[in-house]
């Protein structure tokens, strides 16, 4: 990993895409054993699901390979992407034995990459600020993030921005209603930022003063969500009775991050952690799986 925010930055892409695609991570470019950030291909099918996804959604519109630094890109980096979509490519063609269609590649820059975009002929998208192209047959494009506008089409993009504008999109997704799709999917990308700031102040010095404010915000509202959950969590046993309102509480939290009602089998697991676990524990499991995680803790007979 080249940094604390690369797990973060591939994960950005990947999750909020599966909720209209498979979308996949470190996927091997075969001929050299390379791996992509992010592989997407679309399902025609959860059309209306990808068209949620504002700007990324449109970038996922096809077949395509993303591709994220968090530090600006050089020409180098630049030739490297495409060499893995040069061979992806290839490979699609083995598999298929015969002629597949070239697939995009999709370059997200947390700044502008003077030198890339100068050197290799791209230009800018009059529709999309931010977004520049190359010619058509080589079918790469390029998203600068510090250079897109600042509202919520364009939110799961600029996470992956840097200093001010990462500062920014954590701020614009704290503001969101608390019932935003956006928020509950955000949660393990944040969680990962909280659990990777050092406690102790003294362990801290190694980290760029920026990059420690933006994560000690991160850290701040992931402690108020959970204090939030918790309070629901009570005024709702106070109505309805402690242990039946905490189940139920639970339950409807589960099933908002799982975007699915639970299985009565799932409901009785999460009684019984309930019961063995602590509350305390059980927030902290929804705040801190992914969806498909989270319904594996639920099946995993041995999952504490």
């Amino acid at each position: 990993m080249r940094s604390r925010f690369d797990a973060f930055g591939k994960d950005i892409p990947r999750d909020p895409l599966t909720r209209a695609a498979d979308a996949d991570t470190e996927v091997e470019a075969i001929a050299a054993f390379q791996t992509m950030d992010v592989w997407y291909v679309p399902d025609p099918a959860r059309a209306a699901l990808r068209a949620e996804l504002g700007w990324l959604g449109e970038l996922a519109d096809e077949p395509c390979q993303f591709e994220w630094f968090h530090d600006t890109q050089g020409p180098g980096e630049l030739r490297g992407c495409v060499r893995k979509q040069l061979q992806w490519h290839h490979e699609l063609e083995r598999r298929a034995t015969g002629e597949v269609p070239y697939h995009r590649l999709c370059l997200l820059s947390s700044g502008r990459p003077a030198t890339v975009l100068d050197a290799f002929g791209f230009q800018p998208d009059p529709a999309r600020p931010g977004l520049y192209r190359t010619a058509p047959g080589w079918r790469v494009d390029l998203v600068v993030i510090s250079e897109l506008p600042r509202t919520r089409e364009t939110l799961l993009l600029r996470l992956l921005g840097a200093g001010v504008v990462l500062r920014d999109a954590i701020r614009d997704l704290v503001a969101l209603p608390e019932d935003a799709w956006e928020k509950s999917i955000a949660l393990p990308w944040l969680a990962r930022l909280h659990f990777e700031l050092p406690p102790e102040p003294s362990a801290r010095t190694a980290l760029d003063p920026e990059e420690e404010e933006i994560v000690t915000e991160a850290q701040q509202w992931f402690e108020q969500l959970k204090q939030s959950l918790r309070e629901e969590a009570r005024k709702e046993a106070l109505q309805e009775g402690l242990k039946e309102g905490q189940v139920r509480t639970l339950a409807r939290q589960f099933e908002k991050k799982l975007g699915r009602p639970l299985a009565e089998t799932e409901r009785s697991v999460l009684t019984e952690r309930l019961d063995r676990l602590g509350p305390d524990r059980l927030d902290d499991v929804l705040l801190e799986l992914p969806a498909d995680a989270l319904a594996a803790w639920l099946a995993d007979p041995a999952a504490g």
